[in-house]
């Protein structure tokens, strides 16, 4: 047997890896070794075969056996220097695996070939398809001339995807994503490509196409999953947003076009959700201030949290006129950026996962304040908010109780608000953390109550002290055609009491609204005609003059 099969170094590379196989071939006589591991892998008839390459042909997937054929013929033709190719091969247990071969050819000084040696790697099925869609992965990009061709891009993500989840469960969710990669895949045009880019975004690159094909294709995604009927039979609509760029104008390269989708997809899901939206600087200026106000926002956070400040918005008793308490509101000043609204700032706390440190952080002061101002002012009711999400933090029901045993305050006077009761997944086991810290003497509201059918249902399960009867209903009140506010507010008041509920009536802003609902029997008013947040000197300020 030829030494170019037994020798040390052949048996050390066979035995190096389960994922790489080496193969070695007498060109004479044409029989060639193979590693072990190619031979129980591929379930091969041993390591030593005569005519390989037509055994191991008949292992390559039919429609990539003109690519390995074309290839290694070049090899052996002298036309290429070196095999070079990826197909797919079947192994032992029949199934089809991407592999990456490469090797080369040794020449005798005649100018024949002598041996044929090479490497052969399992390419984990991850790095060219998805293993759940069937879809191309990104990798794939790297093969894509963005530079001498032209066309579009789409980067779709799902709507709301994570809450699909949390009501069906995962398998469900995986099944909404194979039905979506199939749809795709279906309305492609011959020559473009789909493929996964991971969790729920999928990316469709359309070459030589123009943007009302791209157009088209979007919308039939759009009415195509608007109704997506499941394997039990039900039936889930899907909403989709895309971020769209054209290359090579926008992008002649991977990354680049990549970044450049992302941030049209990020815009398209904050601002515009289901909706395609196509780069432009303006978009690129947005993503650039979102990258500050998170840095700059994390930065605070280190610093012991300066930059942010609670602003406070007084509660007036309807009957005597008198603060009676306020919610304390969350303001931020940054180093670069000196101009963030909550909404924004606070959107990207959430987005980052940071708005439980800063809601604690929140709570603590709203808390140390409240036991503060007793001595000057006697007790206040002070509020402030916390999401549903962190309402999930396990530790946020023993803060709160050691929080106010800190620094004295009695959990009376403390008033809980609930935002966006509409999102409560588990309301059985969010009611037993409010009944546990009501018995510790906590109050718990309801904020922006009556804006969505899923809060009325929210008053069957959770036991609370206040509600809060949203703005868009109190602010034209005084405004002709606007009877049916009044009746909603003064139902909602009616219910308050049969219940046995607190109210607080919010977005009292002027004179004419203040006198009517100042009739209507709330428990405690707020709005812009007393007073818009403020920050604590200016509140104490309005407590002095409250109090003369």
């Amino acid at each position: 047997m030829s030494d170019i099969f037994n020798n040390e170094l052949f048996e050390a590379f066979a035995s190096a890896s389960d994922n790489v196989y080496i193969y070695v071939c007498d060109m004479k006589t044409n029989v060639s070794r193979w590693s072990k591991a190619a031979v129980d892998y591929f379930g091969l008839s041993g390591e030593y075969l005569e005519d390989a390459a037509n055994v191991w042909g008949q292992h390559v997937h039919p429609d990539d056996l003109k690519v390995y054929t074309e290839d290694i013929s070049g090899v052996f033709s002298g036309e290429k220097k070196y095999h070079d190719c990826q197909y797919r091969a079947r192994n032992a247990a029949g199934r089809y695996v991407w592999v990456e071969c490469k090797g080369s050819v040794i020449w005798d000084a005649k100018g024949n070939p002598i041996i044929f040696a090479g490497l052969m790697t399992r390419i984990d099925g991850q790095s060219k398809y998805d293993s759940l869609t069937g879809l191309l992965t990104t990798q794939e990009m790297h093969y894509f001339d963005f530079a001498s061709q032209s066309g579009i891009a789409l980067l779709i993500g799902l709507d709301g995807f994570r809450k699909i989840i949390s009501n069906y469960g995962y398998n469900t969710g995986d099944d909404i994503l194979i039905k979506f990669s199939r749809e795709i895949s279906d309305l492609c045009k011959p020559g473009w490509k789909a493929l996964r880019f991971g969790g729920d975004e999928f990316l469709v690159i359309a070459f030589a196409s123009d943007l009302q094909e791209v157009t088209d294709f979007y919308e039939e995604i759009c009415q195509k999953t608007d109704n997506v009927k499941l394997e039990d039979g039900r039936k889930v609509g899907i909403s989709i947003s895309a971020g769209g760029a054209f290359f090579p104008q926008d992008a002649d390269a991977r990354e680049v076009l990549i970044n450049k989708l992302e941030h049209s997809l990020e815009y398209a899901k904050n601002n515009q959700r289901g909706n395609m939206v196509f780069f432009s600087e303006e978009i690129a200026r947005i993503h650039e201030r979102g990258l500050v106000l998170r840095e700059d926002l994390k930065q605070c956070i280190r610093n012991n949290f300066n930059g942010f400040e609670l602003f406070f918005q007084p509660f007036i008793n309807p009957v005597s006129g008198a603060i009676a308490g306020c919610e304390c509101l969350l303001r931020w000043k940054g180093e670069r950026i000196k101009d963030s609204y909550p909404m924004e700032f606070i959107k990207v706390l959430e987005d980052y996962g940071d708005i439980h440190e800063v809601g604690f952080w929140v709570m603590e002061q709203a808390i140390r304040q409240q036991a503060a101002w007793r001595d000057t002012y006697g007790e206040l009711q002070v509020s402030f908010n916390v999401s549903y999400q962190q309402f999930l933090d396990d530790t946020f029901e023993e803060r709160a109780i050691s929080c106010a045993q800190k620094y004295g305050a009695d959990p009376n006077y403390i008033i809980i608000e609930l935002t966006e009761s509409c999102q409560v997944e588990a309301p059985k086991e969010l009611a037993a953390m409010f009944g546990r810290l009501r018995e510790q003497g906590f109050k718990i509201a309801l904020d922006d109550f009556g804006t969505a059918y899923a809060s009325m249902e929210m008053l069957k399960w959770l036991p609370v002290d206040y509600i809060k009867v949203e703005h868009s209903f109190i602010r034209e009140l005084a405004q002709p055609g606007h009877d049916i506010d009044y009746v909603i507010v003064d139902s909602l008041l009616e219910m308050c009491r049969r219940l046995g509920y607190n109210s607080i009536i919010e977005g009292v802003e002027d004179s004419k609204v203040a006198a009517i609902v100042g009739e209507m029997n709330a428990t405690l008013l707020q709005g812009y005609h007393y007073s818009h947040p403020i920050c604590r000197k200016e509140f104490e300020k309005l407590l002095d003059e409250d109090r003369k």
